[in-house]
């Protein structure tokens, strides 16, 4: 907003002396229980009106895994072929153990793996990535390789189900909200990104990285705009049916067909558009 130094002094006296979240973050992360990872599908499945369907036969890949809630719900729901993939070995041993507990481990594997590393011969009909899109390097590359994985026509009902959000330019975009004493609207749009990234490397404890840019912290961010986005769907060749923005404001009807409207003004979108769930098929 008016530079490093001065957004720093700003911004300083609102920080957490430590983050209020991160001393229990590992022992949260290894409690991921059955019924936290059916919560978060039903969720997912209620934001794009139900539309997640499951199909024994087909087979699904989960780009950006996480700790496998989403592989693991599949699984449990009667998919027989599912795959979980994420760069992180801390989250592949978590949901592989998960699997093993809950002896979902015939239906479900989970791999060490970047999406770009995915061998040509292997295709998925329904790839999905829930929570990952904003953070993950060149995002339209990643949406192209996907692209690629997904079987062409050999078997119906192959698509690409994207959830991903709060946006960097949006409201919540930094991803700081809880490192701040109170919600800082816009925070990572408005304020200087070396002054932000000073105060999580000063006050955020414990510190996992000396990350200097929101790119280089440990699930980075990569700031994609919702119009980048809607771009590379389009040179893609995507038809996204249903695309829902901001699902979550349902619950305040006026606040959500202000946001529809919104979501038509090309410049304000991109400020507005907090999170984004899509079902992309080929035409």
């Amino acid at each position: 907003m008016f530079g490093r130094t001065i957004d720093y002094w700003l911004l300083r006296p609102l920080a957490h002396d430590r983050h209020p979240e991160t001393e229990e973050l590992r022992r949260v992360e290894s409690n991921l229980s059955a019924q936290s990872a059916r919560e978060r599908f039903e969720k997912w499945n209620r934001r794009l009106g139900n539309e997640i369907t499951v199909d024994p036969a087909l087979r699904y890949l989960d780009v950006g895994c996480g700790m496998g809630e989403m592989a693991l719900a599949l699984a449990e729901r009667g998919c027989r072929h599912v795959t979980g993939i994420d760069v992180d070995p801390y989250y592949i041993e978590i949901a592989r153990r998960c699997a093993g507990s809950r002896q979902l481990q015939d239906r479900v594997t989970f791999e060490c793996m970047d999406v770009h590393d995915m061998p040509d011969g292997r295709k998925y009909d329904v790839v999905l990535s829930h929570e990952a899109l904003e953070h993950v390097e060149r995002p339209g590359d990643v949406l192209r390789r996907i692209d690629g994985i997904l079987e062409s026509g050999v078997r119906p009902g192959g698509r690409v189900i994207l959830g991903f959000g709060p946006l960097f330019h949006s409201p919540l975009g930094g991803h700081l909200n809880r490192f701040f004493r109170f919600r800082i609207p816009w925070t990572g749009a408005l304020f200087s990104e070396a002054a932000l990234m000073r105060l999580r490397r000063e006050f955020w404890r414990p510190l996992v990285d000396e990350a200097e840019s929101f790119e280089e912290v440990r699930e980075g961010l990569n700031k994609m705009r919702f119009s980048e986005f809607l771009r590379y769907v389009e040179e893609i060749g995507w038809r996204m049916e249903p695309l829902v923005v901001n699902p979550q404001l349902k619950r305040w009807p006026a606040l959500y067909r202000l946001s529809c409207l919104l979501m038509r003004a090309p410049v304000l979108r991109d400020y507005f558009a907090v999170s984004v769930y899509a079902i992309c098929r080929r035409p």
